[in-house]
C-alpha cells in the first residue's frame, strides 16, 4: 500500500514516461492505453506520456489523432479536442534519427517532470507497477528496473527474469537470469531496458544514453555500468512486473550498427583495451571486413570521446574495479547445485548483504589468453591474421 506522504512526494515531482517507438503501429495503442489506466488508478495527477516516433514509416503516431491534416512533406494530424493530447497527458514528437536509446535522450529533454520512466512501446504492466517502481525510486534512487516476463505468460506463474548476468570479453553484454535476491528491491549488476526509472536530473548529469548509438542493440549495459562507476546504483523492484513482447515487430537494423554500438560502449566504459577486445572478436569472425571493422572503430572513438572523458572525470572506480576482474574470490557463501561457488564480492553483492543478508549475481569473463601457443577469447581460438596481430598486443 502506498502511504499518503509517498503519494504526495511523487506527485510533487511528477512523472514522465518516455516511450520510444519505431514502426510500432500494431502495439503502441495497447501500451499507451494500458499505461493511461494505470495512471488513472494510481491517484497521481501530475503525469504525462511522451511518444517519441523514431523515424517510423507506418502510422505509429496515428492512433491518438482525430484526422489527417496533411500528408506531405510529412504527415500531420489534428488531434481530438477531448483526447489525451489536448489534456496534456500525451505528447507526441517525431525524431528523424533512428536510435532506440538516442530517442530516449531526446524524450527526456522534452519531459516536464523529474521522475522519469523509459518504457518500450510493446509492453503491458501488472496493476500497480508504476507506483511500485516510483516508490522504489523515491526510496533508493539510482536506476530502478522491473522484473520482465514475456507477453503471453500466465500471471499466476510469469517466470519473470530479475537481472542480467554480466558477460565481458567477447563483447560487453548481458543475458537474463531469474535470480530474485529478495521480495523487496535489491541491487543488481544490470538488466534489460524495456522498463526503468531514473531521476531526470541525475540521468543528464551522467550524460544519459550514448547519443551516437545507432538504430538498435548493444547499449543496454551502458547506463547501469555508468551509474555504478560514478557512485550510483541499479536495482530490481519485485513489486513491479512488465510483460514484454519480444517477437519480431518489423524493427529493422544492420549488423554493422550493432558492432558500432558495442565498440562505442566498450570504448566509453573501458577505453582502448576493452574496445580492442570487441575488435578482436569481430576481426576473427568469417565474413567481417577488416576495413569495415576499422572504419566503425574510428567512428566509435570519435563519437564516444566526449562521453569517455566525462566518465573518466566522474567515476569513483574503473570498469575492471567495478567487475572485479582477476580479483580474489572473497565470497565463500554461494553454492550452485550443492557445490561451493566462490567469487569476488562486487559492490552490488556487498550492498545486498547489508540490505538483505543475502546476495546472488553473475559476472562471466571470457579471458583473452595464450594456451599452447594459441590465442583464445574464452574457448574461441583466434585464427585470422589481423585478429592475431591485435591480440598479440595484449597477451604474452
Amino acid at each position: 500500500m502506498l502511504d499518503k506522504e509517498m503519494l504526495e512526494k511523487i506527485n510533487r515531482n511528477g512523472v514522465s514516461i518516455v516511450c520510444g517507438a519505431r514502426n510500432e503501429e500494431k502495439t503502441i495503442a495497447m501500451t499507451i492505453g494500458h499505461l493511461v489506466e494505470e495512471f488513472y488508478a494510481s491517484g497521481l495527477d501530475r503525469w504525462e506520456i511522451i511518444i517519441m516516433d523514431n523515424s517510423s514509416t507506418d502510422e505509429t503516431s496515428r492512433f491518438f489523432a482525430w484526422k489527417l491534416e496533411q500528408k506531405v512533406p510529412r504527415e500531420k494530424y489534428i488531434y481530438s479536442p477531448r483526447g489525451l493530447v489536448t489534456t496534456g497527458h500525451l505528447r507526441i514528437f517525431y525524431d528523424p534519427v533512428p536510435s532506440n536509446v538516442g530517442t530516449r535522450n531526446n524524450g527526456a529533454r522534452w519531459a516536464r517532470y523529474e521522475n522519469l520512466i523509459f518504457a518500450d512501446a510493446h509492453i503491458i504492466t501488472r496493476p500497480g507497477t508504476i507506483m511500485s517502481t516510483l516508490r522504489a525510486l523515491e526510496t533508493y534512487g539510482g536506476i530502478i528496473h522491473a522484473p520482465i516476463s514475456w507477453l503471453g505468460a500466465d500471471p499466476s506463474d510469469p517466470s519473470a527474469s530479475y537481472q542480467y548476468s554480466y558477460k565481458v570479453g567477447e563483447k560487453i553484454w548481458g543475458t537474463w537470469n531469474r535470480i530474485k535476491v529478495a521480495e523487496t528491491p535489491f541491487y543488481i549488476p544490470l538488466s534489460g531496458h524495456c522498463w526503468l526509472a531514473v531521476k531526470r536530473t541525475e540521468f543528464f548529469e551522467r550524460g544519459g544514453y550514448p547519443q551516437s548509438q545507432r538504430v538498435y542493440g548493444g547499449g543496454e549495459p551502458y547506463l547501469d555500468t555508468v551509474y555504478w562507476m560514478t557512485g550510483g546504483t541499479s536495482m530490481c523492484d519485485p513489486g513491479s512486473l512488465v510483460y514484454h513482447l519480444s517477437a519480431g515487430r518489423g524493427y529493422n537494423w544492420h549488423s554493422n550498427d550493432l558492432l558500432h554500438n558495442m565498440l562505442l560502449v566498450s570504448y566509453v566504459l573501458g577505453g582502448q583495451k576493452w574496445m580492442d577486445r570487441i575488435r578482436i572478436t569481430y576481426l576473427n569472425k568469417g565474413g567481417n571486413s577488416e576495413h569495415v571493422v576499422n572504419m566503425l572503430t574510428a567512428d566509435a572513438v570519435a563519437e564516444g570521446e566526449e562521453d569517455r572523458l566525462r566518465l573518466e572525470k566522474q567515476r569513483i572506480m574503473t570498469f575492471e574495479e567495478l567487475l572485479r576482474l582477476d580479483w580474489v574470490n572473497d565470497c565463500e557463501k554461494c553454492t550452485k547445485r550443492g557445490r561451493p561457488e566462490p567469487h569476488p564480492m562486487r559492490i552490488w553483492d556487498k550492498m545486498n548483504e547489508e540490505l538483505h543478508g543475502y546476495h546472488r549475481s553473475y559476472v562471466q569473463e571470457f579471458k583473452l589468453e595464450k594456451r599452447n601457443d594459441k590465442i583464445y577469447i574464452g574457448e574461441t581460438e583466434i585464427v585470422r591474421p589481423e585478429a592475431i596481430e591485435l591480440a598479440n598486443q595484449y597477451v604474452q
